[in-house]
């Protein structure tokens, strides 16, 4: 997982743009992107696509009724694997940008802003697989981009994303909010 703006007391954590290790301030914006998903993921599309283009090239002769393949049915079989590869690539559109006016979440489908008036608390239960936003309403938004698989890059995330919850309040960052990575 990718994080910029957060330097928390995780060592190697750094700025996307500049290379250089982050600031520890809540005001500064986050990014943060899942790191190993996207490795699977990526590698899923890669073994997908050689499997269909393997597929495509070694294809010929006639079908087990008798009928004949056509050029056409191994560009078929190539484009299957093609948009099958594209559907594993997925992963690499989750994001969640935060500063201390909102929250934008871009999950498998779709973009959510919420603005952090909206938000009750940063949540990422022992035995959940993602963290979530536990909204003013009672709904929670799956904030996929926090990946438990991702383990301490994830804690550092959550608790940037509650660094700005609580700045966006105005509140000082309490320790016990900062330095859980449970939900109370």
């Amino acid at each position: 997982m990718s994080t910029a703006g957060l330097g928390d007391e995780q060592p190697g954590i750094k700025n996307e743009q500049t290379g250089a290790q982050a600031e520890t301030t809540a005001s500064v914006p986050v990014v943060v992107r899942p790191r190993r998903i996207r490795q699977v993921s990526l590698a899923s599309a890669i073994v997908i696509l050689g499997l269909n283009v393997y597929a495509a090239v070694t294809l010929s002769g006639t079908t087990s009724t008798g009928g004949k393949l056509f050029p056409a049915d191994k560009w078929a079989v190539a484009g299957v694997g093609l948009s099958f590869a594209a559907l594993a690539l997925r992963p690499w559109r989750l994001r969640v940008q935060a500063d201390t006016r909102h929250i934008r979440v871009r999950n498998l489908i779709g973009d959510v802003i919420v603005p952090w008036e909206l938000v009750d608390r940063v949540r990422f239960n022992r035995g959940a697989l993602w963290a979530s936003l536990e909204l003013t309403n009672g709904e929670l938004l799956p904030v996929l981009a926090v990946q438990v698989i991702d383990t301490d890059e994830a804690v550092t995330a959550v608790r940037a994303l509650r660094r700005l919850l609580d700045a966006s309040r105005g509140e000082a960052a309490s320790p016990s909010r900062a330095g859980t990575s449970s939900a109370d």
